[in-house]
């Protein structure tokens, strides 16, 4: 698949989200510091959007229930950190990591690129 132009610079300033749609998949872009980033837009925990998630210091925040996620890798630092699997197996699907996106700026346009299969957005819940 190709880059799609997903907003501008300008759309997104530091330290905030922006959730957008590529080929029906909700994309969360961030703009931390000044550095873009794309990752899935549905927390792992319960599949709800992330359109509302905060960003600090190369994490986002999931305004639900506070999962949170490493924006570079996609990576659940929070429950995990405090909830080793081990101990509570049955969060082992909650757990797992957001995808992220290859993400890239051509004059002044936010573009992201989508390799990875889809995520599968089955048993989504109304975001509204």
């Amino acid at each position: 698949m190709c880059y799609v132009t997903v907003a501008t610079v300008d759309d997104i300033p530091p330290g905030t989200t922006k959730l957008v749609q590529v080929e029906g998949l909700p994309i969360l872009i961030v703009n931390d510091r000044g550095q873009f980033y794309a990752l899935q837009g549905l927390c792992g925990h319960q599949k709800l959007s992330l359109a509302k998630a905060t960003v600090w210091q190369g994490i986002i925040d999931c305004p639900w229930h506070h999962f949170q996620y490493d924006i570079r890798t996609g990576e659940n630092v929070y429950p995990r950190c405090v909830y080793p699997l081990e101990a509570l197996p049955h969060l082992h699907q909650q757990l797992e990591r957001l995808c992220t996106y290859p993400v890239r700026i051509v004059e002044q346009h936010v573009q992201v690129k989508i390799e990875h299969e889809p995520l599968s957005i089955a048993g989504v819940r109304d975001q509204g």
